[in-house]
């Protein structure tokens, strides 16, 4: 199990120690095969692990979803940091050249502006937006390139949109595994407050970027007809047996086959 000590609200850098930097415990972490390094991207400081094997050429960026925001009673938490592999293992498996993973801000560690509100109301911020934007083009600086492939799963897909709204001849391709792509549309469905401290993706900001979502035909927490009213029948793949962040197993390779 990852821990962290909290204390007094202090701003502490708490890195992943044993299981996801030095391999220590039984658990292997996915990514251990990969280089890991936190990113300035003020006001926070990104974590992130990648492979850069062929300088020049696009890297894959992986976007983690929401992680652990919420307890079972549905109060925020004190650590976002993902209890689901899911993101890691999918990252870990891909076999092109140029691979990253992106945690989002205060996941695997906390120091710089961190609140809840960074994965609560706030979770898709401007300032939250900018930082993963910065953490995503120091990535591409590594990998000496200006293309990117974009990979976001569940929250992760607004993140990784906002950024290929951002810089549209920049994203080879926008990729989104169980994608929120409509936060007003999602919290109504559920019945929620707004996020009135997120920016909301709009349809125009990225209809020339070309992209391809995969909704988990059992997937109750982003339905299908959610992410098909954002982007159209005929630019989503409903993966019938996949839940929320499983079951998607079998398009692995389209997804790998993406260079």
């Amino acid at each position: 199990m990852i821990s962290f000590c909290y204390k007094n609200g202090m701003k502490k850098l708490f890195i992943i120690l044993g299981c996801l930097i030095l391999g220590a415990c039984a658990h292997k972490n996915p990514l251990s095969d990969m280089a890991f390094q936190t990113t300035p991207a003020p006001p926070h400081v990104i974590a992130s692990w990648y492979k850069i094997t062929t300088p020049g050429t696009p890297i894959k960026v992986y976007v983690e979803g929401d992680g652990a925001a919420f307890d079972a009673d549905n109060r925020p938490t004190d650590n976002p940091t993902p209890k689901s592999e899911f993101m890691r293992e999918l990252a870990a498996g891909d076999p092109s050249p140029n691979v990253a993973y992106l945690g989002r801000p205060c996941q695997y560690l906390q120091t710089g502006a961190c609140s809840t509100a960074d994965w609560t109301t706030g979770r898709f911020s401007k300032t939250i937006i900018d930082s993963m934007d910065t953490a995503t083009h120091a990535l591409m600086k590594k990998a000496r390139t200006n293309q990117v492939i974009l990979i976001g799963f569940s929250g992760g897909a607004q993140i990784t949109g906002q950024i290929a709204a951002r810089h549209p001849d920049q994203v080879k391709k926008w990729i989104t595994l169980s994608g929120v792509l409509d936060t007003r549309a999602w919290t109504t469905y559920h019945g929620d407050s707004p996020l009135t401290g997120s920016l909301n993706l709009k349809k125009d900001q990225v209809k020339s970027v070309n992209q391809i979502h995969y909704a988990g035909g059992q997937d109750d927490v982003v339905p299908p007809s959610l992410i098909q009213d954002f982007a159209g029948a005929d630019k989503v793949v409903i993966v019938k047996k996949a839940g929320h962040g499983d079951g998607f197993e079998s398009i692995y390779d389209a997804i790998y086959e993406v260079k």
